[in-house]
């Protein structure tokens, strides 16, 4: 007990600290939408449906049923041209399908991503999450066919122990055959997810799946921790059956195992948790988009002077749609400073800073902002930030403690905001 009152301290001085403000941070129900402008945005496709259900994931999914999957699709469509006429112009920079298992769609994939075409000037990369047990050779050819670039393999462990304790139900054939078809069909970039510190994993376990990982034609890697939300299966799992996660210690072990592993193999830290063999290949990345506008239930979207949040109910969201085009639920304004706190996080998520910054609605240089100067001083004082003439680069210290910052810190914030809204499909307010 005492732990969580010293976290909540830490967390909410943090916050107090970062935006200057005693104002706790607010999400409230959605009445009228007013959009800033947005010149370039990132597009987020949000797929809930999975054939199952795995118990550590905290995302918004259910079960697959065709009946709403029909229905999804036909209000995924209409979403999508609500936010055209609000936003005509848009260059979007990426889009990017997650979930859920967006793949367990099929054809309803070439469906929503001709609307997204048919919309918008579409710029960049089109990317998709995938699960080696839904994928086919079929599936694999028809993503290619409608216009994938680059694709994640969620493998998390090429350990059948491990496999078995996440809740996967493939083999390791089944993921060298699905590799196999991969490397066939030649998407730009391929990426292999990982997830470290499983329970009662050791350095030697880690190495084997990093051995096995670095074996194939894949262009990246990416390799993160196990989180367990409380509301998650595995979260209530732990409480249930007193499942030990690895202690502080023995993550920083690992991950500075890794770090070096995957260095030493020629791979190029392509952000906190993602390493490439070409770092100038398109990265694979679902997070550090600048703008984005999130479709289907659950997204978010953030426009640089504000943030909203689409309802997670799969049937409210449908009915929303039907009835008025859009489904926000929550939505939170950012002022420019907590606009800019914002921006930075996710550079640092990316492990390097700019010096200067110029967004279409946001301007900075870290010098100029005290709050920003001095975490980089502090930073730099204790060896977990470098710097180059145009950036500040984390180093494989600051890397590590800013994945803990996101535990401890961010993470805390998403497990209330998500938490609430899985039980309430229309809140009137959440607030931290």
């Amino acid at each position: 007990m005492l732990k969580e009152h010293v976290i909540n301290f830490i967390t909410n001085s943090t916050r107090l600290f970062l935006s200057g403000s005693s104002s706790k941070f607010r999400f409230y129900k959605s009445q009228v939408l007013d959009f800033p402008p947005v010149a370039r945005s990132g597009i987020y496709i949000h797929v809930p449906f999975c054939a199952q259900l795995c118990p550590y994931c905290p995302y918004n999914r259910i079960p697959y049923d065709d009946t709403f999957a029909f229905e999804y699709i036909k209000a995924i469509k209409k979403e999508i041209y609500y936010y055209a006429q609000h936003f005509s112009n848009l260059e979007v920079q990426s889009v990017y399908f997650g979930g859920g298992t967006p793949t367990i769609l099929s054809d309803g994939l070439a469906e929503i991503t001709n609307e997204i075409r048919k919309n918008f000037k579409i710029i960049g990369p089109l990317c998709v999450e995938s699960n080696p047990a839904d994928l086919t050779f079929n599936k694999v050819s028809l993503l290619k066919s409608i216009g994938v670039d680059c694709i994640s393999l969620g493998i998390q462990s090429f350990n059948p122990k491990f496999l078995e304790f996440i809740g996967r139900k493939y083999s390791i054939e089944k993921i060298k055959e699905v590799l196999a078809w991969l490397e066939d069909v030649k998407f730009k970039t391929v990426n292999l997810d990982l997830i470290f510190a499983l329970p009662g994993q050791s350095i030697e376990e880690l190495k084997e799946d990093l051995d096995m990982a670095t074996s194939t034609f894949t262009d990246q890697i990416t390799a993160y921790p196990l989180f367990t939300f409380p509301y998650s299966s595995v979260g209530q799992y732990r409480r249930l059956k007193n499942v030990e996660m690895p202690k502080l210690s023995s993550r920083k072990k690992m991950y500075y195992f890794l770090h070096d592993y995957l260095v030493q193999k020629g791979y190029k830290r392509a952000s906190v948790w993602s390493f490439k063999k070409e770092i100038d290949t398109h990265r694979y990345s679902s997070v550090t988009r600048e703008r984005y506008i999130g479709f289907g239930p659950g997204a978010g979207s953030f426009y640089g002077s504000l943030f909203t949040l689409n309802t997670f109910s799969v049937p409210e969201y449908i009915n929303s749609i039907k009835e008025k085009g859009e489904a926000v639920a929550l939505q939170m304004p950012f002022n420019k400073r907590l606009s800019t706190l914002y921006d930075f996080y996710w550079r640092l998520y990316d492990t390097y800073i700019p010096k200067s910054r110029s967004l279409d609605d946001l301007k900075y240089r870290v010098k100029d902002l005290r709050v920003l100067n001095l975490f980089l001083v502090i930073g730099k004082a204790l060896s977990m930030v470098d710097e180059n003439e145009a950036d500040y680069i984390l180093t494989k210290k600051g890397s590590f403690w800013i994945h803990l910052i996101q535990n401890y810190f961010f993470l805390r914030y998403i497990n209330k905001i998500w938490s609430e809204a899985k039980c309430n499909a229309w809140p009137e307010i959440i607030e931290f």
